[in-house]
């Protein structure tokens, strides 16, 4: 897409991590960082670009470890996020501003919230994931690749990940279809009125270096976070869709429960891809 910059970074073990930013590059404007949702990459924001460039903002949006344009980091942990995130912000020195993530992103979010909070001024997360734990079961999730993932026993991780690397050699349109046969009727809507690639190419990012990536970004989720969200603090907004059918809202109860500080948006007649239509009500207090 016209306007968007790719760009990398050498982590001190000599791992790449790679991020792209959208909207305006000039040295004054706003800087936000998003972390991208499961079985996605840092292309699923990019649908905000021309938003960005005509509200003066520049998101930077990484990838994680073994997606997209990011080196693998083989059975790494939430932390280890939160400190490859803290080298990317020294690096483009920025010592704070405002953090937003997308479902799967949830979990990565709230671990740098908890290890970084001097650098992030406001925090929000839409359809954002909590830990697995009552009263948040796994059968509640409503994508079957999202539960396969997350129960995922470690003899069959390659399997999975081989699987997930067979369908980003799908066709396009044959993605797009499986997309909007998964979603609610809200999402679907949205998703129909996108392109096949607007549509389709932030799923396919996720798999340019196999599926290992992706089994390695659940397992994180899956496992203890070795933190808890109680600890949390600060300026926390939590979105979450009324008809959404893949985070359910048991998740923002559970993480409403214990961050009781955080404001709690549940919008009616929105789904998981609210953002799409709700970019200025998410973003513009984010910069209040």
């Amino acid at each position: 897409m016209a306007g968007r910059q790719d760009n990398t970074i050498k982590l001190p073990d000599g791992r790449t991590l790679g991020y792209s930013e959208f909207g305006a590059a000039e040295s004054g404007a706003k800087p936000l960082l998003y972390f991208h949702g499961g079985i996605s990459s840092r292309l699923d924001i990019e649908f905000a670009h021309d938003y960005c460039l005509e509200n003066n903002i520049r998101i930077i949006a990484p990838d994680r470890p073994g997606i997209g344009i990011s080196a693998p980091q083989p059975k790494r942990s939430l932390l280890d996020w939160a400190s490859d995130v803290e080298h990317l912000l020294d690096y483009l020195k920025i010592e704070s501003l405002p953090l937003l993530g997308w479902s799967l992103a949830g979990p990565y979010v709230w671990a740098c919230a908890y290890q970084l909070p001097a650098r992030f001024n406001k925090i929000s997360t839409v359809g954002g994931a909590s830990p697995i734990l009552p009263p948040v079961t796994i059968d509640q999730i409503g994508l079957l690749a999202d539960r396969m993932l997350l129960t995922c026993p470690p003899p069959l991780e390659t399997i999975l990940a081989a699987s997930l690397e067979a369908s980003g050699k799908l066709p396009a349109p044959t993605m797009k279809w499986i997309l909007e046969n998964e979603l609610s009727e809200n999402d679907k809507a949205i998703v129909q009125e996108l392109s096949v690639e607007a549509a389709t190419d932030f799923i396919f990012e996720s798999t340019r270096q196999g599926g290992m990536g992706i089994v390695d970004d659940y397992r994180a989720v899956a496992q203890d976070w070795g933190f808890d969200v109680s600890s949390i603090k600060g300026d926390v907004t939590l979105w979450q869709g009324e008809q959404d059918n893949l985070c359910p809202l048991t998740m923002t109860d559970y993480l409403k429960e214990r961050m009781p500080h955080a404001i709690v948006n549940i919008v009616p007649n929105r789904g998981h891809f609210l953002l799409h239509k709700m970019l200025d009500e998410v973003l513009t207090p984010m910069f209040s």
